[in-house]
């Protein structure tokens, strides 16, 4: 097997505008304290972010609420103008939170007296940069500062169709980042508080009458976590930026699916969750950013279903693993089921399996790329929610591409056989040749001539011979290494490394 070396993807280029406000006169009495973390001093050290915005005052609480301040009044950076900065911070960012929308939103905070940046990390590490980067203030002086009410406008952010939007108190901004043929893309959504807390408040327990269970208990449970509140649009909402965004790359029919199944894969899998945890609804996974395989094979049978495809659940109690599976061609489909798998925790090509699932539950890659459509990884398989619509026949191009991969290691493997064959003659041709010249040598110190001058044709003969071999091992090594970076380019890209 041949090793597969690491490539770089060039990122695709992504403008942000940025917005800015008027910003009103500080008050006489105070310094310039726009950007500045100030801590109450007088009381028990309550720390507050001066949104040099709009000059006013957030308060930064526990942890988890300093790094909630943080997102929504995080203004978005591309990486290009992230790294300009870097090097030369202009001052109109001086106090900002800067988030990294190309890299998966990383934060910083930009402190305005040494205009360097800090970066912000987990709840806990944004609160330790908040509190040491920290100026005391009294209580009087604090209170000539105006507090943000809780509706105040907050995050002015640049989605995918390059328009601001304004985030209310009750509005949350999630930040998908994905990849499709290994180019990165990205989409802003906005979410409810108050919507998600009513989904997190649902009942996840299946109930029914005694006298009239349903015919599947199994299917009747996935069930709920596969319907949508009333007056829930938001999946309704992200298929269609995710149409539009695809129709912008010319990307339709079975390649759509392709590319929003990347979509899933690639939201962050939830280490947190264990065994016993609760499902997810679709909305708390995607307000989440995060769910584990039961959780995303739930959204990508919704999308599905949405998108006009037949789809099923593939459940596989020992492994205690969940996948999605959209309807495809019978003869290509997995297990002669009439649906391809789709797995959810990591990005496979639809229609190919991981061979083993590892303790967090994440399916990985096989070491051998013609093993993809194999079951082997799995045992019992439990299949559900099974509905009949439209049929992906896109696993046929994802066969071909595996077929050209395997076909592209013969190459390499004859290749690797042909200079190995190679090697052995030129090497007994240089054995024949040291003999020659050591016959040769003797002859020369004998004085030999005529026996000297009689090795000499053949010892030319060889040479030349060996010439020519020595050039062809060249040219097989040459075309060996040109088949291995096609090789490792077409499986780089197949699993989007």
């Amino acid at each position: 097997m041949v090793n597969m070396k690491k490539i770089i993807i060039s990122l695709s280029i992504i403008f942000f505008s940025f917005s800015f406000w008027l910003i009103p006169s500080a008050n006489a009495a105070l310094p310039d304290l726009r950007g500045r973390i100030l801590l109450q001093v007088e009381s028990k050290g309550e720390a507050w972010y001066v949104n040099p915005s709009e000059y006013k005052r957030y308060y930064l609480g526990r942890p988890a609420d300093a790094f909630a301040v943080m997102r929504k009044l995080g203004l978005g950076i591309s990486n290009k103008d992230f790294y300009a900065a870097a090097i030369k911070m202009p001052a109109r960012l001086s106090g900002k939170i800067l988030l990294k929308v190309e890299d998966a939103g990383q934060a910083y905070y930009v402190d305005p007296v040494n205009l360097k940046m800090y970066y912000l990390g987990r709840p806990d590490d944004a609160f330790a940069v908040m509190r040491s980067r920290g100026l005391g203030i009294s209580n009087a002086n604090l209170n000539l500062i105006a507090i943000a009410p809780t509706s105040a406008a907050a995050t002015i952010l640049v989605n995918s169709n390059n328009t601001s939007v304004t985030l209310s108190a009750d509005q949350k901004l999630v930040h998908f980042t994905w990849k499709y043929n290994s180019k990165s893309y990205y989409l802003d959504e906005i979410f409810s508080h108050s919507l998600y807390n009513n989904y997190v408040g649902t009942s996840k327990i299946l109930t029914y009458n005694e006298s009239n269970p349903p015919a599947n208990l199994r299917d009747s449970f996935y069930a709920l976590f596969l319907a949508q509140k009333s007056g829930d649009t938001s999946l309704d909402k992200i298929i269609g930026d995710l149409k539009s965004l695809a129709g912008r790359e010319a990307i339709a029919g079975d390649k759509l699916v392709d590319f929003i199944m990347a979509f899933v894969q690639y939201i962050p899998y939830d280490t947190s969750k264990t065994n016993t945890s609760q499902p997810n609804f679709i909305y708390e996974t995607l307000y989440k950013n995060s769910g584990i395989c039961s959780d995303k094979t739930f959204l990508s049978v919704a999308i599905l279903r949405k998108l006009g495809y037949g789809a099923a659940i593939f459940d596989y109690p020992e492994q205690k693993h969940s996948a999605a599976a959209v309807q495809c061609p019978i003869d290509k489909s997995t297990y002669g089921s009439g649906y391809c798998y789709v797995e959810t925790t990591n990005y496979f090509p639809i229609g190919t399996l991981p061979q083993t699932v590892s303790s967090n539950a994440s399916a990985n890659s096989p070491t051998q790329i013609e093993d993809v459509f194999k079951t082997d990884g799995f045992t019992t398989l439990e299949k559900y929610q099974m509905t009949d619509a439209g049929i992906y026949n896109g696993i046929e191009n994802t066969m071909n591409r595996v077929a050209a991969i395997v076909s592209m290691r013969n190459n390499i493997l004859n290749a690797q056989t042909e200079i190995n064959l190679l090697k052995t003659e030129v090497e007994a041709l240089a054995a024949e040749l040291l003999t020659i010249q050591a016959q040769m040598r003797a002859y020369q110190d004998a004085g030999n001539v005529a026996a000297y001058n009689g090795l000499v044709p053949q010892y030319n003969e060889k040479v030349a011979v060996y010439n020519t071999k020595v050039s062809n091992q060249k040219l097989k090594i040459d075309l060996y290494n040109a088949y291995v970076s096609d090789y490792n380019k077409a499986l780089n890209e197949f699993f989007q490394k």
